[in-house]
């Protein structure tokens, strides 16, 4: 048996139905011959993009031991479940039970913005709105077109062999 967290991602319908939402986490788990450690209500958020046309989603998180070889069966009952929209499940080589005591007691993290709000509203943009945000935009290394008379003179007296930039 090893350690395992998972991260289930429930149709909104359950988030005020949580007997149902526990239920139905149990239910798959208990498939899989799982010993749930710990599930816990983590919360109820806006989703980044739409998933089965649900916008928003119940999060629930579990610590549990199972045998290696039932996790497969475990993801595709995810997948079949019409209330169970994504699962994650992670291996967890040290899991005490300090641990599972801490996640489980511990807050959710705080709310970030989807869509990049922080830089400018809808879209993103930067400061001052200028557009979307694009990585690198104004940073690339510009390439010039012509060379100035001035860099091609000094290029042509470093070809001859003279110091540029030396005084006679």
């Amino acid at each position: 048996m090893k350690s395992y967290e998972g991260m289930f991602l429930l149709d909104p319908a359950l988030a005020s139905d949580w007997p149902a939402a526990e239920a139905e986490v149990r239910r798959v788990l208990d498939r899989a011959e799982a010993k749930v450690l710990g599930l816990k209500k983590w919360d109820e958020r806006k989703l980044a993009y739409p998933i089965r046309r649900s916008k928003r989603g119940l999060y629930v998180l579990t610590f549990f031991e199972a045998a290696p070889e039932k996790i497969s069966p475990l993801e595709r009952d995810c997948q079949l479940s019409e209330k169970i929209l994504r699962v994650l499940v992670l291996r967890k080589d040290r899991l005490t039970p300090e641990y599972v005591e801490k996640a489980m007691t511990a807050a959710p993290p705080p709310k970030t913005p989807v869509r990049g709000d922080e830089w400018g509203g809808p879209g993103g943009g930067g400061p001052g709105g200028r557009g979307r945000f694009t990585p690198g935009g104004d940073e690339r290394e510009r390439v010039p077109t012509a060379v100035p008379e001035a860099e091609s003179e000094l290029a042509e007296v470093g070809a001859a062999g003279g110091d540029v930039g030396a005084e006679d």
